[in-house]
């Protein structure tokens, strides 16, 4: 008589679901987080461009310092929700749930799809920096 294996247990829907709510919950904060950048820095520029070519000298020495700023607090929370999305992959790898559905399409894709998020906060930054030293050299 042979000996069958056991059955290994099917995985949890349930637990599906609520790690790719909360995946998709945090890839969402993500988006919003760069739309505020992208918005907030803009408006920060153009007031910026503007102030430049009046005589508010002590303005447009403080404007760079704030959008650094910013970038700083925005880009924190951005790393904030990616550090967020890789633990909950992590999680989600661990209950065996990838055999069920892959949360990433291919494994080729890699981190660049991550790449935007976790370079626009630096790129503002020095952004504000060239505007600075040349606010200085003026």
């Amino acid at each position: 008589m042979a000996i069958t294996p056991p059955l290994k247990p099917l995985p949890d829907w349930d637990l599906y679901r609520a790690l790719r709510e909360q995946w998709t919950h945090e890839d969402n904060l993500v988006n919003h987080r760069l739309m505020w950048l992208i918005l907030s820095e803009g408006l920060l520029f153009t007031a910026y461009g503007t102030l430049s070519t009046a005589k508010l000298h002590w303005l447009v020495f403080g404007f760079p310092f704030f959008g650094m700023a910013v970038a700083a607090v925005i880009g924190a929370s951005i790393f904030a929700a990616l550090e967020a999305t890789d633990e909950i992959s992590r999680d989600y790898e661990a209950a065996g749930l990838s055999a069920l559905c892959k949360l990433t399409p291919s494994q080729r894709i890699g981190n660049r799809g991550k790449l935007a998020a976790q370079s626009l906060p630096f790129v503002f930054g020095a952004l504000w920096l060239l505007a600075m030293a040349g606010a200085f050299g003026s």
